[in-house]
């Protein structure tokens, strides 16, 4: 798969399926609604779940959400497409319209979130947004209850085998929960349905992650 920037190829080398991972975003859409009519993307980094997207779901306005200045620029320069919109700005603190939006995603950014009540606040944040009967994607790195270490050993030989060097394979694991702060699959149901989510579905499980669709 061909990546846009840098920082996608770099997460292709340390998100476990990451390819496999892009393409289940637009499949699990595309099962529950064919032709949304807006979009958000929350957490968006250069906007590869987005560029995913925007070929199958050709009537669909999308806005891309992220704190950082440098993925929205990344984003902007890479999809170059009038149905994007940007926003700068994290999860909790969107200030978008009450159920806005037929879809909204959350790949591979809530997990940063610290403290649970302000990743609660995040969820709950995307629920106001969120129509009824519109569909909520979520994806984070995830921590088990049983098993961890064989689930590790499969994550670091997926990053050997795409060639990321060893120190940064090391960086990787020292970085949990210290830099990313990942909930066991349990945990994660919970905390969806604390924020007020139904029809919670898992639809992503790899070694180093896990997602769920669930709806408002």
């Amino acid at each position: 798969m061909a990546y846009a920037s840098e920082f996608e190829r770099q997460m292709s080398m340390r998100i476990a399926d990451y390819d496999a991972l892009r393409e289940r975003i637009p499949d699990t859409v595309s099962q529950y609604l064919p032709s949304p009519g807006t979009w958000l993307d929350t957490g968006c980094g250069s906007g590869g779940s987005i560029r995913s997207s925007l070929s199958r779901f050709r009537d669909t306005r999308f806005t891309l959400a992220d704190p950082s200045k440098d993925n929205l620029d990344i984003a902007r320069a890479t999809i170059s497409d009038p149905r994007c919109g940007y926003v700068l700005a994290s999860t909790d603190s969107l200030e978008l319209p009450d159920a806005s939006f037929d879809v909204i995603t959350s790949i591979l950014s809530s997990h940063y979130y610290h403290d649970k009540a302000d990743k609660l606040e995040a969820f709950r944040n995307c629920r106001r947004m969120l129509r009824e009967g519109g569909l909520f994607v979520i994806v984070e790195h995830t921590v088990y209850e049983v098993g961890q270490e064989a689930m590790d050993a499969q994550w670091r030989s997926y990053m050997e085998g795409r060639g990321l060097p060893q120190e940064k394979i090391d960086e990787m694991f020292a970085r949990r929960d210290k830099v990313y702060f990942p909930l066991t699959e349990d945990g994660l149901r919970a905390l969806l349905q604390e924020a007020g989510f139904i029809e919670i579905k898992m639809i992503w499980h790899s070694c180093s992650d896990i997602g769920f669709a669930a709806s408002r």
